[in-house]
């Protein structure tokens, strides 16, 4: 008998600020409008949007970010990888052999939710960058930059976005920094809520069909759905395993 599928409750306890951010922002992506308005949860959502805009203000959107000339001339270099990446995928989409074909259909997918990374304001630039590069981290996606030849250029993005997360860090002033931090306290708790009033509105509705109605579009839909925000979770939690046994390493 298959088993009735649900979307797993994180715990945010451990998770930084970045991967709060950028997991909130994944499942978003995931739990479209579309789709929320398709199941009648277009309210639950909308509450769950209205809360991570407030959180998107509080981390990426710091109004007194000045950029320096080092600052710009490494946003520079960074953008120009990101493109010169995002343009090869887009444009090898159209290779005239269909297996070379669907590996850079594959990585366009991978690429789809950050390809407007370098129109984003600098900070946001460069959290976005960082997830873009920790999807193509995922071992689907490794197997196929390697027959690519792309890995090297992927190294090149991450250590140009390094050193402008660097030099963001060194220019924002303490005062600005505590700001963020504060408003990212109050915040975060808000957005973790509403996305479980979400994700139980999405479990019961799965239930129901499942177990009753019966309607196979529907099962399929959202056991969909379920599966994508699980692996999301579950990549957010051996992320912060991993950096525990970092530290346990370097002690």
């Amino acid at each position: 008998m298959n088993k009735v599928k649900e979307i797993n409750r994180p715990s945010f306890r451990l998770v930084r600020d970045g991967e709060h951010y950028d997991y909130h922002s994944k499942i978003l992506h995931i739990i479209s409008p579309l789709l929320a308005k398709e199941y009648k949860m277009e309210e639950q959502r909308l509450i769950y949007e209205r809360l991570f805009k407030k959180e998107d203000d509080a981390y990426s959107r710091n109004r007194g970010f000045e950029e320096t000339k080092d600052i710009q001339t490494a946003n520079k270099k960074r953008d120009e990888f990101f493109v010169f990446i995002k343009r090869t995928i887009e444009n090898m989409r159209f290779h005239p052999d269909a297996t070379i074909k669907a590996y850079w259909e594959e990585l366009y997918e991978g690429l789809e939710p950050y390809k407007n990374a370098h129109r984003a304001n600098a900070l946001e630039n460069t959290a976005l960058v960082f997830s873009f590069i920790e999807e193509m981290n995922q071992e689907k996606y490794q197997d196929i930059l390697k027959k690519l030849d792309l890995l090297l250029v992927i190294d090149k993005l991450k250590e140009a976005n390094n050193k402008c997360n660097q030099l963001y860090g060194e220019r924002l002033n303490e005062k600005q920094k505590r700001n963020k931090e504060d408003k990212m306290r109050k915040i975060r708790p808000l957005v973790d809520d509403a996305f479980f009033e979400l994700i139980k509105f999405i479990n019961a509705i799965y239930l129901v069909s499942f177990q009753i109605s019966k309607e196979e579009q529907v099962i399929q839909e959202i056991g969909e759905l379920i599966n994508q925000v699980n692996v999301c979770t579950k990549s957010l939690q051996d992320s912060i395993v991993k950096r525990r046994q970092e530290v346990k390493r370097i002690k």
